[in-house]
């Protein structure tokens, strides 16, 4: 009887060693991916950014785009402006960024010829949009992240 209530012991203990652990699995923090201002270019006709993207996150990031605007400037700050100018690499679509990989985007934003003039926008700091997707596993699941680049950026 007791070497009964010993295996029974046992047995429970092992298949709650077995089932009870679990795995620390990392999430995907979008906080991990840096932004680095690598160059710019201001002229009265356009502007001009190199911007890196360093991929920290320990997850591959699929079907990258970005996007830079120039936040429309109101009477109690500013609000975000539909036209925005697409970041170009020098790799073929779709853009992916492997875990620990770092890419850099340019961005021509022709000024003059697009605003004209305009005092209504705001150029000193402009917002970035990056979107994608982030592999887990099999599932590629959507992220974004959008704001000024001045907070993005270390």
């Amino acid at each position: 009887m007791k070497k009964g209530k010993l295996l029974l012991i046992i047995l429970i203990i092992l298949l709650g060693v077995i089932f009870g652990c679990s795995v620390n699995k990392v999430e995907f923090d979008d906080k991990n991916i840096i932004f680095n201002v690598v160059k710019t270019e201001s002229t009265d006709e356009y502007e001009s950014y190199s911007i890196e993207i360093s991929n920290k996150t320990g997850f591959d990031l699929t079907h990258l785009t970005f996007y830079l605007s120039y936040p429309i400037k109101t009477s109690n700050g500013s609000k975000g402006n539909p036209f925005a100018v697409e970041g170009k690499t020098n790799t073929n679509r779709p853009i992916n960024l492997k875990s620990g990989e770092t890419i850099t985007f340019s961005i021509f934003a022709p000024i003059k010829e697009v605003f004209g003039e305009s005092q209504l926008l705001k150029f000193e700091d402009p917002s970035i949009k990056l979107q994608g997707y982030y592999k887990d596993e099999k599932e590629e699941i959507p992220f974004g992240i959008v704001g000024g680049l001045s907070v993005f950026v270390n």
